[in-house]
């Protein structure tokens, strides 16, 4: 934190330049005790490299639009109780840890417990001296756990101290989404991302306040540069990832391999062997009949539903015992939950089917 600020500024070789040589240089300043590796972790290498030079040449970054509320719209420096104790009891005094400050991290990443905010507008600082010993610490100040603050925590942690750089040719956060169920059209062969998947579930496993801060405002233009590694912020990522139980090893690991959740639920179908009329699967499947033909195709899977050369326009009724009815139900039901009316007319057609096939092979046999 230099002067007031997320980002370093040229200001920060003037203030280094006052040190007797040797003290600190400008590369392990930026390196080990500023934001710079968290929020240039998805620039080009090209750009990044121009951000450090301008940097260290004492010029400005030229780095905008930096996020520095935290989920809860407030802004302020952070930090963990056990940490300043611990620090008061081997430094004499505790001081403002550098992963904490990550305007999204709420969680202390050595702790597991959540952090304590100082709150003041990140522009005054520069302002105002504000050692962390200045501000009391009450050692139980530990405030609610939600189950996403640890890995969300080990991730932005990752992205700040390790070295990871995007993957070329691939996006392993995409084939995640897509392997989730977060895509607008698994049948089409170029598959997209759905903004309204993607939001409905950030809100319910975020919470609204980074629901409002990070997904409110999602598009689909937005979600087509964060597939192609071109959004400059970290935090979209961070969240993304750790909402499809991506760590930052997989986010930029080897390329996952795609898994289609409807092409399994397809041959599922086929494998419990009732037969289906076309529309009664695209129904089951959630997709439209002529979705179906593309799905089959796209897999090469030949048709196993019933090929129906007419609208199905007749209809027998059935008069049945209150037993009757319950012992169908319960069939259909366990027969993957099969419509009644879809299931007993398998049943029939089926049993037909059989009967025919009987007769035939006692015809063949001379059994007759």
């Amino acid at each position: 934190m230099v002067h007031g600020r997320l980002i370093p500024g040229g200001d920060c070789a003037t203030i280094l330049s006052n040190l007797p040589p040797g003290v600190l240089s400008i590369d392990d300043v930026l390196a080990n005790h500023t934001l710079l590796p968290y929020y240039t972790r998805f620039f080009e290498t090209d750009k990044k490299r121009q951000v450090w030079e301008a940097l260290q040449a004492g010029r400005g970054s030229g780095i905008t639009s930096v996020r520095t509320q935290m989920p809860d719209g407030t802004e302020g420096l952070k930090f963990c109780p056990n940490c300043y104790l611990l620090d008061t009891q081997e430094y004499g005094e505790p001081f403002w840890r550098r992963v904490h400050q990550i305007p999204l991290l709420g969680y202390c990443p050595m702790h597991k417990i959540p952090l304590v905010t100082v709150p003041i507008k990140f522009a005054r600082l520069s302002e105002v001296f504000l050692p962390l010993i200045s501000v009391h610490c009450q050692g139980d100040e530990h405030g609610e756990i939600a189950p996403w603050m640890e890995p969300l925590t080990d991730m932005l942690t990752a992205l700040l101290c390790r070295d990871y750089a995007p993957t070329v040719g691939y996006n392993n956060l995409h084939t995640a989404l897509l392997n989730a169920g977060y895509g607008v059209d698994k049948i089409s062969k170029y598959q997209t991302l759905s903004v309204e998947k993607i939001q409905e579930a950030a809100r319910a496993y975020y919470g609204a306040q980074i629901y409002e801060q990070y997904f409110a405002s999602l598009s689909a233009a937005v979600l087509s540069r964060l597939v192609h590694w071109q959004l400059s912020s970290p935090d979209r990522y961070a969240l993304l990832a750790v909402l499809v139980g991506l760590d930052a090893d997989t986010l930029f690991g080897p390329a996952l391999g795609v898994t289609d959740p409807l092409l399994e639920r397809l041959l599922s179908y086929k494998e419990a062997g009732v037969v289906y009329g076309k529309n009664d699967l695209a129904a089951k499947l959630g997709i439209q009949p002529g979705q179906l033909d593309s799905l089959v195709a796209k897999y090469q899977i030949e048709p196993f539903w019933r090929q129906i050369r007419q609208e199905r326009n007749r209809c027998i009724r059935l008069s049945l015992t209150n037993s009757e009815y319950k012992a169908i139900s319960q069939a259909a039901k366990a027969s993957n939950n099969t419509p009644l009316a879809v299931y007993v007319r398998a049943i029939i057609l089926d049993a037909l089917q059989n009967e025919e096939e009987y007769k035939c092979d006692r015809k063949s046999t001379g059994k007759l």
